[in-house]
């Protein structure tokens, strides 16, 4: 598996949309370091961290955001990963954002790669099961964060875990996420195939990011 660390070093002025900070080429697979944001104009900066997963939907949906006074800067340093044709972006409401961003891009694994989801939430007071460990593979899921954009406070959210070999769901957190607040689990979940991390939230629409390392399973020798 081939690394390249690479950077991007570049300044957003365009307000109110998202703007393009990071695409994943064909073939490849990035991992993001951190990434660094200055605000250099004399208003503060409210913004907006979004991706486009491109293989749940052409839209891009933040999962973080936040205000940046003026001459201050942000440091944003978790395991982001992008896939091939994923998209990373920023939306600022002020002008001369100096933004830098960090990562490693790798080659598609085939026995071992990372992977990402970013999808919309839609449907209030239904779980959603966002990751089911497919057959043949373990997950290791390093990064999860939910985002709430409904416009109200989401008071009574659910984050569950399934375990198919015993039918059984087990929470492991719930409580409330405030409108543009997000709740980030930046721990490792195991799952086998079948299992799956589900989500049911109060509000909607509500974002849901995650990062992972999906491992195929080795055949097992006959003794």
């Amino acid at each position: 598996m081939t690394a390249q660390f690479k950077n991007v070093v570049t300044e957003i002025d365009t307000t109110g949309s998202g703007q393009l900070l990071l695409r994943c080429p064909a073939g490849k697979v990035i991992l993001i370091k951190n990434i660094i944001v200055q605000n250099e104009n004399a208003s503060s900066s409210s913004f907006f961290l979004a991706f486009e997963d491109n293989s749940e939907n052409t839209s891009s949906f933040p999962i973080q955001a936040g205000t940046i006074s003026a001459g201050n800067g942000t440091l944003l340093r978790v395991p982001l990963v992008l896939e091939e044709n994923d998209e990373l972006r920023w939306q600022t409401s002020v002008a001369d954002q100096h933004i830098n961003v960090h990562y490693v891009q790798l080659d598609n694994g085939t026995k071992q790669r990372y992977r990402m989801i970013c999808k919309s939430l839609t449907t209030a007071d239904s779980a959603d099961s966002f990751i089911t460990c497919p057959a043949g593979s373990t997950m290791i899921v390093n990064f999860v964060q939910f985002f709430n954009q409904s416009g109200s406070t989401a008071s009574s959210n659910s984050f569950t875990i399934t375990d198919s070999s015993t039918s059984t769901t087990k929470i492991i957190d719930k409580g409330a996420i405030t409108n543009n607040g997000s709740a980030s689990f930046n721990r490792a979940f195991v799952l086998e195939s079948g299992d799956s991390l589900n989500f049911t939230p109060d509000e909607q629409p509500m974002t849901v990011y995650a990062s992972f390392l999906e491992i195929r399973n080795p055949p097992i020798r006959g003794q």
